[in-house]
């Protein structure tokens, strides 16, 4: 009896032994199998359409995100004086990698239809390791071109440094970023702009960026000082911080409030080198990091798109605000009145697509009673004109 007892104990241990073994069996496969579908990129097809092969591609590129990757919903309710607006949109999240078209062709209307194959994936360290699809996503950007002027402080050498910024060209200019010459920049030194950028001024900073033609420029400062010592060797310390703007519009692409290094060395100028560097170089990660997010956000969805228009008033304002949100232009999906000063009106609209097809679609098209024509382009900046 005594046995059987036993035997059934060690049976029911035995069961259990095993029941613990493949359910980490198989939990180990299970994770496997998860990270194999979502660590790789996925293969879909797209289709767009547009008023050029341009905004068609890019809608395509939208389609096919959505397709491999699915898309979310998301509500966005906007408050007015005499309304409250719920609108409701299919929201895409992820990146292309590369893409071919595979179908396109050109109707009556003169309105473009695009199919493409692309390579698609919701993992933001593929796009940073990959340099094809880092290039796709920068030329459906229009390939901004960025400076840099980062202000820094050698509390080591006590002598004028730019280890941060020479750091973080370099790494800009290695992931295939369109960087302006910094001889270009340094020109400038005379101008009170220029000081007043380093100082942190943004408008100023916008200034110094549009005369050198440039879409994109980081501002920061950096300090390099001593640790103290190790043994016989100095603690170099460095700590940068920096923001992003996009020049055209003054928009805050990035923000980096604090990236620091440390590092050991027996020479204290190569300790403060070695810091800075190893700062600069977190730095520069996460500043391409927030920005591909952001961009392949757009790419997926839509892009903040600002009018300026002049000869308004009150009337042809609110007019042109309706035309916007009537989305008589294909690709828009909301527009906001901003301001009226002085006759010079401002808009933000919400655009499926480059701004050159915005601008282009606003030429093709006026609201009845009011005729205007745009007058000019810089990225994501259209301005127009009331035509009497």
């Amino acid at each position: 009896m005594n046995s059987i007892i036993y035997r059934v104990k060690e049976r029911k241990k035995y069961t259990m032994i095993m029941s613990k073994f493949l359910f980490k069996k198989y939990a180990v496969l299970a994770l496997i199998c998860f990270t194999v579908l979502y660590g790789q990129a996925q293969v879909a097809s797209g289709t767009g359409y547009g008023l050029t092969k341009d905004a068609a591609t890019e809608q395509a590129k939208r389609d096919a995100v959505e397709q491999g990757l699915g898309a979310y919903m998301t509500s966005n309710t906007t408050v007015t004086a005499t309304s409250i607006e719920d609108n409701i949109y299919s929201k895409a999240q992820g990146f292309v990698k590369s893409f071919k078209v595979i179908k396109e062709s050109q109707g009556p209307d003169g309105n473009w239809e695009i199919t493409i194959e692309a390579e698609v994936t919701d993992m933001i360290d593929q796009v940073m390791a990959d340099e094809a699809a880092l290039q796709t996503l920068l030329n459906s950007m229009n390939r901004p071109r960025i400076i840099f002027m980062v202000r820094e402080q050698n509390l080591i050498d006590n002598t004028p440094t730019d280890f941060a910024e020479t750091k973080l060209l370099a790494m800009f200019y290695e992931k295939g970023f369109d960087v302006v010459d910094r001889q270009m920049v340094q020109a400038l030194k005379g101008d009170s702009d220029y000081s007043d950028a380093l100082a942190g001024n943004v408008s100023a900073a916008a200034k110094i960026a549009s005369q050198l033609g440039a879409e994109i420029i980081v501002i920061g400062t950096a300090k390099i000082s001593s640790g103290g010592k190790i043994y016989n060797m100095t603690s170099g310390q460095a700590d940068i911080n920096a923001k992003i703007i996009r020049t055209d519009t003054g928009e805050i692409l990035a923000v980096v409030p604090q990236s620091r290094g440390k590092k050991p060395h027996i020479s204290p100028s190569t300790a403060g080198v070695n810091a800075t560097n190893q700062a600069a170089e977190a730095m520069g990660k996460s500043i391409i990091t927030q920005l591909i997010t952001k961009w392949s956000t757009q790419q997926s969805n839509f892009t903040k798109v600002f009018i300026v228009l002049t000869g308004v008033d009150f009337m042809s304002y609110m007019t042109f605000e309706s035309f916007l949100k009537a989305q008589t232009v294909s690709g828009i999906r909301n527009a906001f009145a901003k301001s009226l000063t002085d006759g010079v009106a401002e808009y933000e609209v919400e655009f499926e697509g480059k701004s050159q097809a915005l601008a282009m679609g606003l030429s093709q098209t006026s609201p009845d009673g009011l005729t205007f024509k745009v007058t000019g382009l810089s990225g994501n900046r259209i301005t127009a004109q009331i035509v009497q």
